[in-house]
């Protein structure tokens, strides 16, 4: 009975492991906005937390209504699409604040998080002046009447879409009009027609949190389709050692086919 008791003494004091929310809001060059909620859980280091339930929730002063209920991936990570839904709150300047919750296990803790996020647009232009060509993004804050306003002081990144990565050339604070320009990098290659993708960005921001937006235009220097050269033993100009190894390799096979038929004939005769 003592070993017993001992046993589920100890297992009632084995701790759980610990939970955390990492949660941000990002808008894409779609206008597609989402909550990412990342659920990490403490081993020897925070590590994803795969299949299992996050609740997402709109809140405000008095209320708390459930959105949905979201299972987490292989990265751990929770998405939930915010669309035209008439239960997230929205206070008098257009914030909303949302809660995102694990309620736990067995083996770990719960953990919930808040996030106040607010509408924002963003679009990408192009325009020249004189000889010189200006890349320029606008950015507007929406509000409940859907009236935008421009937004001053907002970083904004600048980068040229490649095929495996982003290029980032510049940085840029926007104006009191909401518009942030820069000069275009008249060095860039693009596709063959000299198409380049721009993108602006606004990055990890307290309200607007991840903003994108994205524009073609032809200013880039054009890149010929690369065309891979077809070489065989029979090209004209194939290698001078690899013309000089076929006609040895050649002449041995037809010297000993003609001295095998020598040889036949030669025993035919005998007889």
């Amino acid at each position: 009975m003592a070993i017993i008791a001992t046993g589920s003494a100890f297992a009632q004091k084995t701790k759980k492991k610990k939970s955390r929310f990492v949660v941000e809001y990002f808008k894409d060059h779609n206008n597609k906005a989402s909550l990412v909620a990342r659920l990490l859980v403490k081993e020897k280091k925070y590590l994803p937390l795969k299949d299992v339930i996050v609740m997402f929730y709109s809140m405000n002063d008095t209320a708390s209504v459930l959105l949905d209920k979201i299972r987490t991936n292989e990265k751990g990570e929770a998405i939930f699409i915010i669309e035209d839904n008439p239960d997230i709150f929205k206070d008098s300047s257009g914030i909303m604040t949302f809660e995102v919750e694990y309620a736990g296990s067995t083996s770990t803790n719960g953990a919930n998080k808040k996030i106040a996020v607010k509408l924002a647009s963003m679009g990408v232009s192009f325009f020249q002046k004189e000889s010189t060509k200006y890349i320029e993004v606008d950015v507007n804050e929406v509000g409940l009447d859907e009236i935008n306003t421009p937004i001053e002081g907002l970083n904004v990144l600048f980068f040229i879409n490649g095929t495996f990565s982003q290029l980032n050339f510049g940085k840029e604070k926007t104006d009191e009009y909401g518009k942030a320009k820069i000069e275009f990098p008249i060095d860039m290659p693009g596709d063959t027609l000299g198409v380049l993708t721009i993108i602006g960005k606004i990055v990890e921001h307290d309200i607007y949190g991840n903003i994108e937006a994205r524009g073609k235009i032809n200013w880039g220097i054009p890149v010929p389709l690369a065309k891979e050269k077809q070489r065989g033993l029979g090209d004209t100009d194939a290698p001078l050692w690899m013309v000089y190894t076929l006609i040895i390799l050649l002449s041995i096979v037809w010297f000993n086919f003609l001295y095998i038929i020598f040889l036949l004939a030669k025993i035919k005769l005998a007889k």
